[in-house]
């Protein structure tokens, strides 16, 4: 739809700016909680992990704040985006909101364990985000992983299945897996054998199948491989690797 906002009142221009966001297809009910924040010129701040259940790699989290009345089609859950549009959604993404990012290697969650090491990542990428803005958000909401007491000032909401609750959420969820691919395609370059670019380190098949075949490597969580090499295996390569 085209219009031009000089001749339309502030009431109007929101009701053609929702005509047009319906004829896009953007799930409006996914922005119910920042367009209540966006009216009192507020923010919101989503954060969302990737890579919790992988065998290998780093698990990276994002706190992402879209700017005010940014709206997307594609801003869902990044699981249920094709390649292709979930690097257009990155590309869009990274200039309609502010984030910063959180990693932690295979080292720190086979020290910590996942659940220790997801909650500090995130916290990580929010610390970032907090110190790098003088807008600071007036709402934290992310996906199912409480963080607790740990910012008093700011209220924290933790939402199961939040990319499908809040757009801030699943900008967060992009970023986070575009972010984290990246990571793997170059770790691919110097472990090869475990075609990492192809499953980005989660526990298919092929993958599952190297590890039988071959030692692991150092990006590898040896505390989630109990279950997949063989036990005496398992101890001779903890051996090296710990």
């Amino acid at each position: 739809m085209i219009y031009k906002k000089h001749t339309l009142s502030n009431g109007k221009l929101i009701h053609f700016q929702k005509i047009a966001m319906r004829k896009n297809k953007v799930d409006l009910k996914l922005y119910s909680y920042e367009q209540k924040f966006w009216n009192k010129n507020l923010f919101i701040c989503g954060i969302d992990e990737v890579g919790r259940g992988c065998l290998a790699g780093p698990v990276v989290t994002a706190a992402a704040v879209l700017h005010k009345n940014a709206f997307h089609p594609d801003l869902i859950d990044s699981k249920k985006l094709s390649s292709a549009k979930l690097i257009s959604t990155y590309e869009w993404l990274i200039k309609n909101c502010f984030y910063t990012i959180g990693i932690n290697s295979a080292r720190i969650i086979d020290q910590k364990n996942i659940y220790q090491t997801t909650k500090l990542t995130m916290i990580q990428a929010l610390l970032h985000l907090l110190n790098s803005t003088k807008q600071q958000p007036s709402l934290i909401l992310i996906d199912a992983m409480p963080l607790g007491p740990t910012f008093k000032s700011i209220e924290c909401l933790s939402l199961i299945k939040g990319e499908s609750h809040s757009a801030s959420i699943a900008a967060a969820s992009i970023i986070a897996k575009v972010t984290r691919d990246k990571i793997l395609q170059r770790l691919h370059k110097n472990f090869p054998l475990y075609n990492l670019k192809q499953h980005k380190g989660y526990a298919t098949k092929d993958h599952q199948k190297s590890l039988q075949q071959s030692h692991s490597s150092i990006i590898h969580r040896q505390t989630f491989l109990t279950k997949i090499i063989p036990q005496k295996d398992f101890h001779e390569q903890r051996s090296i690797f710990c």
